[in-house]
């Protein structure tokens, strides 16, 4: 209950900002260099998203993800770009742990990142290549359902951030997803697929798991993915991103590598018989880059591996490829040097300033005596003001109306400690960070 009502409260003070473009085309941050320290990243841990029936236990299953984002302290941002990782595993092993150095590591970009879990097993009991060929070699049904199981999961990841978003202060427009491996898959089909494809590559999946939308909750998903990483991962061979996908995509894989292919190939084809087919990296540059949709192809050149390329450097790449989606110079390129670095650090829309302080529609003055002169600078209409502590409370409210130049805004009653001003006007916003001694 005390998170639906914070989620209800943030929801209205933070409404005004859901209709304005933001500009998150800035210098330093979403770059490969880290702009904020770990201690600086707030982890919210143990969220339950959804409650889906495993399609082969029937067990209730309770779904939860870790969300990593730079402290409302630390941070002035009012809304942030969100990424959603899935970790890898065959879908029989693994857990959202494992994304936790993926995520740590965009949180400190700039981003929030949520590592997920989901429904793991398809009647095969082995977790390694091996074991899967001597003793799952009948069950590539099952692996196909439990490659649908992953994407309805995801999927219900992605429209509780969405309709959550005030909470984390995510902003809505600007959701992207990746994974590595199985998670990789599972981050290209919660993106592409609609429940025609997901049909054609299971027929048994809405008599096994429902409909792609609705498992394990119920929540709205009229969300837009902006993009996706995806690291040794792949497609359902027949899925629409090789006709008319439009997301951008930035891809790494080994070039050799038999338990995803990097072409087209059967997974886990390494020492036994494969199952089912796929389109890899490769692939998916090739058809999107042809469709005029901006892909970027990291390959690791003659690597039987499988997923090595070095995550420090993917991370890099990664967050300068977002970060050229946001600029608008987004540009198709493929490389297999994977040791060349990447820079992104300096790019930034020159005609615009940093997204949330965009216009000097106002001032924050300080009397040092514990008051705060909130002061018009332009005659524009009412400017709204909220004050939030260090928690996200809301601790204060109100308005400085078309005909007053300015308002007293008194901290004296108030303990010590940081403080966030939030200012919005029909069309702008601003937040203010105070020092409260």
């Amino acid at each position: 209950m005390k998170l639906y009502i914070y989620s209800i409260i943030t929801a209205i003070i933070f409404s005004a900002d859901n209709s304005i473009a933001q500009n998150y085309c800035i210098a330093d941050r979403f770059s490969e260099i880290a702009l904020f320290d770990s201690s600086e990243i707030r982890i919210d841990s143990n969220i339950v998203f959804a409650n889906p029936f495993h399609a082969f236990t029937h067990a209730q299953v309770e779904l939860k993800m870790d969300i990593y984002s730079p402290s409302f302290i630390a941070d002035t941002f009012i809304q942030r770009p969100f990424i959603l990782l899935v970790h890898g595993g065959g879908f029989l092993a693994g857990s959202r742990k494992e994304m936790s150095y993926e995520c740590m590591e965009y949180a400190r970009r700039g981003f929030v990142c949520a590592t997920i879990d989901y429904r793991l097993g398809w009647n095969c009991a082995a977790t390694d290549v091996l074991s899967i060929c001597l003793f799952c070699q009948s069950l590539n049904n099952e692996l196909i359902t439990a490659t649908y199981c992953a994407a309805q999961d995801a999927r219900a990841a992605m429209r509780t951030i969405y309709a959550n978003s005030s909470l984390y202060r995510i902003d809505p427009n600007y959701l992207f997803i990746g994974g590595e491996s199985a998670g990789g898959i599972t981050a290209m089909h919660a993106a592409f697929w609609d429940q025609t494809e997901a049909n054609a590559f299971d027929p048994n999946a809405i008599s096994r798991a429902g409909i792609l939308d609705t498992a394990g909750n119920s929540l709205p998903s009229n969300y837009q993915i902006r993009g996706v990483i995806n690291s040794c991962g792949a497609v359902s061979k027949d899925s629409i991103v090789l006709n008319n996908g439009n997301i951008p995509v930035i891809n790494f894989h080994d070039e050799l590598d038999c338990v995803v292919p990097s072409r087209y190939g059967q997974v886990i084809s390494c020492l036994c018989q494969p199952y089912y087919w796929a389109a890899g990296s490769e692939i998916l540059y090739s058809i999107l880059t042809s469709s005029g949709t901006c892909s970027q192809y990291y390959q690791v050149p003659l690597s039987t591996g499988h997923c090595s390329f070095p995550k420090p450097q993917l991370i890099q790449k990664a967050s300068c490829f977002i970060k050229t989606i946001f600029c608008n110079s987004c540009q198709s390129s493929f490389s297999n040097q994977p040791g060349i670095a990447v820079s992104c650090s300096a790019l930034n829309d020159i005609n615009q300033e940093d997204n949330y302080v965009p216009l000097t529609f106002c001032e924050l003055l300080n009397t040092y005596n514990g008051n705060y002169v909130l002061q018009r600078k332009h005659a524009i209409g009412s400017i709204l003001f909220h004050l939030l502590d260090s928690t996200g409370k809301l601790v204060l409210s109100g308005e400085l109306n078309p005909g007053e130049q300015e308002k007293i805004i008194s901290l004296q009653s108030f303990s010590s400690g940081i403080y966030l001003l939030h200012t919005t006007t029909s069309n702008s916003s601003k937040t203010f960070k105070i020092e409260n001694h």
